[in-house]
């Protein structure tokens, strides 16, 4: 019974993506981080400034539901601005379902997924997958500008055996082709 479901849904997909392949986008984001850990009564994490960049799609189902998948290379981390920075390198896949609320204007949500490519953590086991979700919003300046606010909370700790959960906040833009 999986298996059927699965292949429902993949052909079903495949449909929906032929049937608009018209329609579809691929560009360019980048953008800017600012991120922590989630902290347990006795750890203060500060916030890091970091960056993020790669590419996205834009799939639309319909005239006010896109499908927004992506793939990005993010720092992320914490610090206190004294040298003591910690600093992930993570290899990002959000996917994101975009809904047109007005004009130009959309909310988005959807999984994410990291794995963690490098860090500067000697001492401490880290995880190297991170699981989240991201909540957002964005703007489409025109048929090639798009802006984002998004924020991305982790659900695995970073650091084992230690509350630690990725919080970001991301302000983007992305050049569709």
């Amino acid at each position: 019974m999986k298996k059927i479901t699965l292949i429902a849904v993949l052909v079903g997909l495949i449909y929906t993506t032929n049937t608009q392949a018209q329609d579809f986008s691929f560009g360019v984001k980048a953008g800017l981080n600012v991120s922590s850990l989630s902290s347990n009564a006795g750890v203060n994490y500060g916030s890091k400034p970091g960056f993020h960049a790669g590419v996205a799609a834009e799939i639309p189902f319909s005239d006010a539901i896109y499908f927004q998948p992506e793939v990005l290379v993010t720092l992320q981390g914490t610090g206190s601005g004294l040298g003591n920075d910690i600093n992930l390198f993570y290899l990002s896949v959000p996917f994101a379902v975009k809904y047109n609320i007005w004009d130009e204007l959309h909310i988005e949500a959807g999984p994410q997924l990291g794995v963690l490519i490098s860090d500067n953590i000697d001492v401490l086991d880290t995880n190297k997958l991170d699981l989240g979700v991201l909540v957002g919003a964005g703007y489409r300046l025109d048929d090639n500008f798009y802006f984002q606010l998004r924020f991305n909370a982790g659900f695995i700790n970073v650091i084992e055996d230690s509350t630690s959960k990725n919080r970001v906040l991301q302000v983007s833009a992305i050049y569709f082709f």
